[in-house]
């Protein structure tokens, strides 16, 4: 009789234990793997960067930034070899190919930059990043088409792009232009995420601008933006991040 009642006993409480352990499973909250606590994937829609086309908006003027530009820059040199006695003195510092963006070849520009321009190509590329990071597009890069340029590369330029100045701000080494049509893409290539890419890079640009960091034009002709840096003003703080992907930004 107890063995009886013994092998009745234990199938009980296994049943009971089972019983319980599915009832404290089912109340306590999943954990989240690390995968889980990333934020959802963003879908971009061309439907609203039609109806929001940034680049549009960057219409600075040369007489608008010139003599600031000039100002806060380097002198002009007259051929590369002069750039490296401000490489020494810090007054340039070597631009190189960075997680976010690519140097294209240059034949009327050198890679360098102030170092005030330079921390803002770097502000600009990461910012451009960050948007994308959560997109089919995360890892694109943007492609760098013109840095410094010497008196000497400036005079041949104008000989073949009836838009470029002889007093251009590529001379003072605080002005760099961003290729508006290609980008080196990851994931899915067409229009459309080309489109997007254009209308993120633009909307950066926007912003920065509204900061008073940056003037900006989109040279239709050569299809780049031609961006030229300033001192950024400490009193203006961007909320520009949070806007866009409330306008943009779907999940």
């Amino acid at each position: 009789m107890k063995t009886y009642s013994v092998a009745l006993f234990v199938p009980m409480i296994l049943l009971i234990s089972i019983g319980l352990a599915v009832e404290n499973f089912a109340e306590k909250p999943k954990k989240k793997s690390k995968i889980g606590t990333e934020s959802p994937e963003m879908v971009y829609d061309c439907n609203y960067f039609q109806a929001h086309c940034f680049h549009d908006s960057l219409n600075n003027h040369l007489d608008e930034y010139l003599a600031i530009s000039e100002k806060q820059g380097i002198q002009p040199v007259e051929n590369e070899s002069e750039f490296y006695s401000h490489l020494a003195t810090e007054k340039l510092v070597k631009v190189k190919t960075s997680n976010y963006f690519y140097l294209d070849s240059f034949n009327y520009s050198f890679p360098v930059l102030t170092p005030a321009a330079k921390d803002f190509l770097d502000t600009v590329s990461a910012r451009f990043n960050e948007l994308i990071s959560r997109t089919h597009l995360k890892g694109s890069k943007l492609i760098v088409t013109s840095l410094t340029r010497t008196t000497s590369t400036v005079k041949r330029l104008v000989r073949v792009n009836r838009n470029a100045s002889l007093r251009s701000p590529h001379l003072n080494g605080n002005s760099f232009d961003l290729s508006f049509n290609h980008f080196l893409i990851r994931g899915k290539n067409d229009p459309c995420s080309t489109f997007i890419l254009q209308e993120t890079i633009s909307k950066v640009l926007y912003d920065l601008r509204t900061e008073k960091r940056c003037w900006v034009t989109y040279e239709h002709r050569q299809q780049c933006l031609h961006v030229v840096a300033r001192k950024p003003n400490d009193s203006l703080k961007s909320g520009s991040l949070r806007d866009f992907k409330s306008l943009f930004l779907h999940q």
